[in-house]
């Protein structure tokens, strides 16, 4: 019976130790940072671009915006 329970216990000890590193892999992955580019003046309300170029209703120089892969699924055009 004792010999049951401490193997029980390792098992449950191991399983628990590579969940818990899965889990902290998917975190890193979401700290990714990113470019994306905006027009200085903001003529569209925050649309921001994957790609560099020019702002298609001031044509200035769009700008590079770093952001991380949390804050880069609102309001972009992709």
């Amino acid at each position: 019976m004792k010999k049951l329970v401490l193997v029980l216990a390792i098992v449950f000890a191991a399983g628990f130790t590579m969940t818990s590193c899965k889990s902290e892999k998917k975190e890193e992955k979401k700290e990714v940072a990113t470019a994306v580019y905006q027009c200085p003046m903001d003529c569209e309300d925050g649309k921001s671009y994957t790609e560099p170029g020019q702002c298609p209703v001031c044509k200035m120089d769009l700008k590079e915006k770093k952001v991380s892969m949390e804050d880069n699924h609102e309001g972009h055009d992709h």
